[in-house]
């Protein structure tokens, strides 16, 4: 959950929300790879989503 103030300053500043970075493991086959890099991706949309029904759900 955000604090009234990580609201603030998400909504009034261009400050972004900040993303856990996704680390490549080149030791792991292509294949392998991508299916990590995929699954960031969906790890990353579902804590944007989590991260913007927090912003408005006090709207």
């Amino acid at each position: 959950m955000l604090t009234e103030e990580e609201k603030q300053i998400i909504l009034n500043t261009y400050k972004w929300i900040k993303v856990p970075r996704y680390v490549d493991d080149e030791s792991l086959s292509w294949e392998e790879r991508y299916k990590r890099l995929d699954e960031h991706h969906v790890r990353e949309t579902s804590f944007l989503i989590e991260k913007i029904r927090a912003l408005v759900a006090g709207m």
